[in-house]
């Protein structure tokens, strides 16, 4: 077995052992969408008992209310709660940034993989993009499932901006970001949509602990991973401790302009099984929730 097959097959027993303590928050409201096992928020067939109304020719006669015509002697139906499959979509940022490490590249093909069989268990209509720069590609469910997904992607951009604001998100669906968000720009452009047209949004953000820090001091030749760009600097305590606030400010920007947008915001570390990582901020912030 190839090294690459090696990563995919662990990345996907990650997953799926923590698909089995943790699900997308499908609890978060009621759905629409088509037939499946969640109850909604229209009427339909299943066991919970949702109303009443009026009959109206045509309707199931075996869901009229007959105690209700003793008493009356009007017919009116019995309304159950539709049993319905909310839609999911997600969308997996594919920059450079996102593979800079094996444990980074990893716990992103994790992620994608246990929102995947998160959705497979409540046989959720599945859309997924792959987001890199300002370039949205449509995968396959099929090829994610497997594990192929990364051999069919477009070249990635040469470039370090922002996400494009708007991403093929459906109205009503449970959207889900998987990004480490490390591109510069206002969030709310992006989170506007997420957290617009219904639906629940959720942004799962791999996180690297030594990101948060420059573990180096003097000269050195910096390269972007996005663009190449190289860059000579010389690093101190001064400029490490800048660095040190400019990314906690940059987070918690993110963070407050989720909060304020109704949009679960979660960073999940890179480091130790995924099982455990989603039992921290993710299952506090509602961004995941324990499975029944």
């Amino acid at each position: 077995m190839s090294e690459d097959n090696v990563a995919t097959s662990t990345a996907r027993h990650g997953a799926l052992s923590a698909a089995a303590r943790w699900r997308l928050p499908f609890s978060r409201q009621s759905w629409r969408g088509p037939a499946g096992s969640w109850l909604g928020a229209g009427a339909g067939s299943s066991l919970d008992f949702q109303d009443h109304r009026n009959y109206v020719p045509g309707d199931d006669p075996r869901h009229i209310h007959w105690q209700a015509y003793a008493r009356t002697g009007t017919f009116t139906m019995k309304l159950y709660r539709a049993e319905v499959a909310p839609m999911v979509d997600i969308a997996v940022d594919v920059s450079a940034s996102m593979t800079f490490t094996p444990a980074k590249a990893r716990r992103t093909e994790e992620l994608l993989a246990f929102c995947v069989a998160s959705a497979d268990r409540t046989t959720a209509p599945l859309r997924i993009h792959a987001v890199s720069g300002r370039k949205i590609s449509a995968l396959a469910v099929e090829q994610v499932r497997a594990g192929r997904w990364r051999e069919r992607l477009p070249a990635p951009a040469k470039e370090s901006g922002a996400m494009p604001s708007t991403l093929p998100w459906r109205p009503g669906a449970l959207k889900v970001l998987i990004s480490d968000l490390l591109f510069p720009g206002d969030p709310s452009l992006l989170l506007g949509m997420l957290a617009g047209n219904a639906g629940v949004g959720v942004v799962l953000a791999p996180t690297l602990a030594d990101e948060a820090d420059l573990l180096w001091r003097g000269n050195a030749e910096l390269t972007d991973c996005e663009s190449a760009a190289v860059r000579r600097q010389r690093v101190d305590e001064s400029l490490a401790a800048r660095y040190r606030e400019a990314y906690a400010r940059h987070f918690s920007l993110w963070r407050e302009a989720c909060r304020k947008r109704g949009v679960l915001f979660a960073r999940v570390p890179c480091e130790g099984a995924l099982s455990a990582a989603l039992g921290g901020e993710a299952s506090g912030a509602g961004a995941v929730e324990a499975v029944s």
